[in-house]
């Protein structure tokens, strides 16, 4: 008897842990196919009744809501009724249901101890919490009073923690929001409302807890390895010169740099301060940081020259020897620099392409075996883009040689209409393209601007992404190179 109660224990356990197993890869397949709806209805179905746990349910139910909102809400509103003294299900059967925060206020009426009532709730609470009238109103005053219920009952809870930070900011009192804020460590909840995180360290007059929580996130960056060591440096410090200069001013600027005098070691510092002295006019300092700048080669002349930031002081007799300084500088490294450039050329089969221009011709890219082809990737909300374009029209109109054809593909787009509309209006000499998700992905387009220099023989020679002070330069020499 014994034997096979310890037998039919054992299968219990095994069951238990397939079973939880079975649905550990649902979410890698269903990002995987989410592109595809009718895979993922399909995939949905295969694990419905695999979810063990409620954040299996919530898992399940992301994805479901995003291909079949109707039917996924028909089925935990069922499970609701099925079961109407199970809290989850009751809390799954409103937890995307639009403006919801009175059904959350019947579930924590229902069942005050039950957290996701709570969460619901605070999260509402922080959207409506924006609002000057409500803020004002009944409302904030019973919504607040539950708020804080949500916290008593779970102190530990950073969304509780944010809720109550959000509540004291609408009344005011920054000190007190600060103090919940400063306890938080979730990173997803720091990146989603980091303005706010600022704000409330600013009216507080209180850095120390932000530069943490920045440090914390940008940390989890660098750790996932969208960020180097040297850019979450770079970020770090910028975060801090800033809130400085917001709260101190620019005596509070120099007090930190004389403190921290490796930050005048650091070319991107130094470019970083010398735009931070120029807000406050103070041309003389912002000089003495442009010209460490250049001895470390980390600005050269044409950002000098062209930039805006540099513009107020043009008319500077200092500025202007400066600036001489800087091109003879620029200019003797002109042909190391090409050698470079070139050194780094590739061979990689360009993907043909057909597209429409502004007025509905088509262009296609196997028809251009004699010529040298520059595709330019954009869109019009991409500011980096705006400014690539005039510098390259500049270019096509005074520097292009024979035997060069120039586009705009247009890519990444919301509106192609207004993007027409612009390319009109800025009168640029490139031709206009009207791209599409295909060819972006053919040519392994995920940032935009991003310049391609293809050859005669159809083969990707160079690409840049981003802009570039120089890139009427690289693409002179460039081209050049693929001309002879």
């Amino acid at each position: 008897m014994l034997r096979t109660l310890g037998i039919i224990i054992v299968i219990c356990i095994t069951c238990m842990s397939l079973m939880a197993t079975q649905f550990s890869d649902f979410q890698a397949k269903a990002t995987a196919v989410q592109d595809d709806p009718d895979a993922l209805k399909s995939l949905i179905q295969e694990y419905l009744y695999r979810a063990q746990n409620l954040e299996d349910h919530r898992t399940l139910q992301n994805y479901w809501h995003y291909a079949d909102s109707t039917a996924c809400m028909a089925h935990y509103q069922r499970l609701a009724r099925e079961y109407p003294n199970d809290p989850e299900y009751a809390y799954l059967a409103i937890r995307l249901v639009p403006n919801n925060e009175d059904e959350a206020m019947q579930l924590i009426a229902k069942y005050p101890r039950f957290y996701w009532g709570y969460r619901i709730l605070a999260l509402g609470f922080i959207q409506k919490v924006t609002d000057e009238e409500f803020v004002g109103s009944e409302a904030f005053t019973q919504y607040s009073t539950l708020v804080d219920t949500g916290y008593k009952e779970f102190p530990e809870d950073d969304y509780m923690r944010l809720a109550q930070a959000y509540r004291f900011h609408a009344i005011s009192d920054p000190e007190r929001a600060h103090g919940y804020l400063a306890q938080i460590k979730d990173t997803g909840i720091i990146q989603t409302h980091y303005q706010f995180f600022r704000d409330v360290a600013v009216q507080a007059k209180r850095t120390e807890a932000f530069l943490n929580m920045t440090k914390q996130l940008i940390d989890s960056n660098v750790v996932a390895g969208e960020l180097t060591k040297e850019e979450a440096d770079y970020y770090l410090t910028v975060t801090t010169l800033d809130l400085i200069a917001e709260l101190e001013g620019i005596a509070g600027l120099r007090k930190y740099i004389s403190e921290n005098p490796q930050l005048t070691a650091n070319g991107e510092s130094l470019t970083y301060l010398a735009d931070k002295f120029l807000e406050y006019d103070d041309s003389k300092q912002a000089m003495v940081y442009i010209e460490q700048a250049i001895d470390m080669g980390e600005v050269n002349y044409p950002e000098l020259n062209n930039s805006q930031t540099y513009q107020k002081l043009s008319d500077n007799p200092q500025w202007k020897e400066l600036l001489a300084r800087a091109k003879a500088i620029w200019d003797a490294d002109a042909k190391s620099r090409a050698e470079k450039l070139l050194a780094t050329q590739t061979a990689k089969p360009a993907s043909d392409w057909e597209l429409k221009d502004i007025n509905g011709n088509l262009h296609k890219l196997s028809d251009m075996r004699d010529y040298v082809v520059i595709l330019d990737f954009w869109a019009q909300w991409c500011s980096p883009c705006k400014m690539v374009m005039p510098n390259l029209s500049d270019w096509v109109v005074n520097d292009m040689p024979r035997g060069v054809k120039v586009f705009s593909v247009n890519v990444m787009e919301n509106d192609y209409d207004k993007a027409k509309a612009y390319f009109r209006d800025q009168k640029f000499a490139m031709t206009y393209l009207e791209g599409n998700q295909d060819v972006a992905n053919a040519y392994g387009v995920r940032g935009i601007p991003h310049i391609l220099i293809i050859d005669r023989q159809g083969n990707i020679a160079w690409e840049q992404v981003g802009f570039s002070y120089d890139l009427e330069e690289k693409i002179s020499i460039w081209v050049e190179h693929l001309s002879r």
